[in-house]
This record gives C-alpha cells, structure tokens and sequence, in this order.
C-alpha cells in the first residue's frame, strides 16, 4: 500500500511540474509578446492616489523611447524590454517652474523610473515593479469618444497649440485655437487676454501640423542648449487634440528644433498681429 501511495503522490508531483512549466511558458510567451506603445496616464505612485496629476508616460516600441509629463516638466529617456522586465535608460527632464505640490510628485515620479526593473500589464493597465514592490501603475490613454454629454464632447472637439517660454524672471504662453488666441504673462494664468484668430491664419497654421509632426513633438532634439544657464528663455510647443496632450522637450527660446520652426514662427507671427489689432 506504502508503494502504491508513494507511486501516486510522485505521478501527482510531476503532473504538478509539467503544469508549473507550461503555465511559466505560456507567460513568457505571452510576455513577449506584449507592446507598450502608446501614452498612458499615471494612477497611482506609490500610496498616493495621483490620477488628478499631469503625469503621463508614452512608449515608442519601434525606437525603445520613453517621453511624457513628469508633473509640469517634460521628460525623455530610453527604455529596453525582455519579456516581462524593462530598465529605463538616462531621464532627461526640462527645467520649468512648478509649485512644490508638483515638484514633489514629479521627484518620486522620476526616482520610482530608475528603481522599475519589471511590469505587469492587464487590460489597459501598466503596473511598474522594482522585484515584488509595487512602484506606481497607469492606464492607457483612449481618446474619449463623443456621445455621454456636452462636456465630454466638448472636451473631445478641443484642439489647441500652446507656446509658451519662461525664465525665472519672465513668462509668456500664447494658445492658439480656431478661434482664440490666448495670451498670458501671469505663470498662474489667472489674467488671460483674448484675441479673436483669422480663420485664413488658422488654417496656415493647421496646414503646417501634420500628424507626423504631432505624434512625435516628444522625441524632437533641441538644437542648442543655452537655456541650461540662469537668465536663459526656454520653451515649449504643445499640441491638444481632445484629452490627449502631446508636448516637445523643452528648448531654447528663438531657436526651436528644425521640425518646428515654421510653426513657432506661425504662433509667434499671429500673436503680435493680434495685439496690435
């Protein structure tokens, strides 16, 4: 009777064996298979619940660069990918100004990027580990679709380009839109002025945003790196398109990467026509 138990519990033990292997194949082989592109919003970093937070993270599968919003600033990095584990590369961030609420989610945000060696994705669910320890998570960013109510529809129409350069001394955003032109000098945007936009210098404008170009503002290459000095403008150019935020890294005022220029040249262009209407 000993014999037969002992053969039964060995038959029990392999079976057991052969399904722990075919079910670590079967993650690995789906591991492999998985795509992170496309641009995810975070949800939660760490315990803090910050899916209110402009922090985004977008994957280019196809060049294995990482490129978002860490809190107000921009940042851009490399990532590699063997099955289920990642190791980000250098971050870059811009230097803007933010308030210490930001600044604060932006420090853990980056610090939590250079810890992550592995991910688990389910659904449109990212979540980034450093071994068992849960780092932050993010969902990926659908494009709303018209049809709930006004608001949601009126926030899917939303199509906007915003140039804005700053020092530490200094401020200006202009938002351009198909009937706006919106100009601040406040950091806060509290005091805004409004200038109506010709409908013939919007669509000059709207001519020279290829998807191309938008779809890649996050992976553009300043040209020239004064700004890394005190006293320095440095800017951005950012696209909306409904809920999606698509921004360049930041680079000198004046001197925008080559991709761009005709169209910080159209913004800066329509906002001094407008203010001297």
């Amino acid at each position: 009777m000993k014999f037969l138990l002992s053969i039964f519990t060995l038959i029990i033990l392999t079976g057991s064996c052969n399904s722990a292997k075919e079910t670590l194949t079967e993650q690995k082989e789906s591991s492999s298979q998985v795509s992170l592109s496309g641009t995810y919003n975070l949800q939660q970093l760490g315990s803090k619940d910050v899916a209110l937070k402009p922090v985004t993270i977008k994957f280019n599968d196809s060049t294995n660069e990482a490129s978002g919003i860490s809190g107000c600033n921009s940042f851009f990095g490399s990532y590699t990918l063997k099955e289920n584990t990642i190791k980000f590369g250098p971050i870059v961030t811009s230097k803007k100004y933010c308030n210490p609420d930001l600044n604060t989610v932006e420090k853990d945000f980056i610090e939590a990027l250079n810890k992550v060696n592995s991910f688990v994705i389910k659904d449109n669910t990212l979540t980034f580990l450093n071994n068992d320890t849960k780092l932050f998570t993010a969902t990926k960013n659908e494009a709303s679709r018209p049809g709930k109510d006004d608001v949601v529809q009126d926030n899917y129409k939303r199509y906007s380009v915003i140039y804005k350069a700053s020092t530490r001394g200094s401020f200006k955003q202009i938002e351009v839109s198909k009937t706006d032109i919106k100009i601040s000098e406040d950091r806060d945007l509290k005091n805004i002025d409004t200038y109506p936009c010709n409908p013939q210098d919007w669509k000059a404008l709207n001519n020279l945003l290829s998807n191309n170009i938008v779809e890649n503002l996050d992976l553009l290459k300043a040209p020239t790196d004064n700004r890394a000095f005190d006293g320095a403008a440095h800017a951005t150019l950012s696209v909306i398109k409904g809920d999606v935020l698509t921004m360049t890294p930041s680079f000198d005022h004046g001197k925008p990467p080559k991709e761009i220029e005709s169209i910080v040249n159209k913004i800066l262009s329509m906002a001094e026509i407008a203010t001297k209407q």
